[in-house]
């Protein structure tokens, strides 16, 4: 007897713990994108910069793969860079420049904000780049025709 209603309250509390996923699934995309939230692993490209130095050429794209950073200024040839990210800090290991950097979603985009550290007054904010996203190019807000990449310091 008593294992016919332990079954019965087991087998309740099992489809409302399955009807309970229906309501949370939806939130299943804003968890995993909160576990990956700090990965700037893929395609950005520059959609703002500010500060006192616009020195970054207008539609810079940054792919970034687990330990190099592949920079690419329209119309010129692509420089690759190795990197490293530590709490919060971005480094560029060959020129020793080094951003605070967060990833958050804004309007259903990524957005890489990136802050200069060390006496480099610059503030880079980058969209990622779905895998058919044709944004590159597109008119940068602060666009001085520049024709340094992000790497550097000038």
């Amino acid at each position: 007897m008593k294992s016919k209603y332990f079954f019965r309250i087991f087998n309740s509390l099992f489809c409302l713990a399955l009807i309970s996923l229906s309501f949370t699934g939806s939130s299943c995309n804003d968890i995993l994108n909160a576990l990956g939230g700090d990965d700037v692993t893929g395609s950005w490209v520059m959609s703002n910069q500010g500060g006192s130095q616009y020195d970054i050429c207008n539609g810079e794209t940054v792919t970034f793969s687990s330990t190099t950073a592949t920079l690419t200024c329209p119309s010129s040839s692509p420089i690759t860079r190795a990197y490293t990210t530590s709490g919060g800090v971005l480094t560029y290991t060959e020129t020793g420049m080094s951003y605070n950097y967060s990833v958050s979603t804004s309007s259903g985009q990524t957005v890489l904000t990136m802050t200069g550290r060390n006496n480099i007054n610059r503030t880079l904010e980058y969209t990622k780049q779905s895998s058919d996203s044709h944004s590159a190019g597109t008119p940068l807000k602060n666009d001085k025709h520049n024709s340094t990449n992000s790497s550097e310091a000038k």
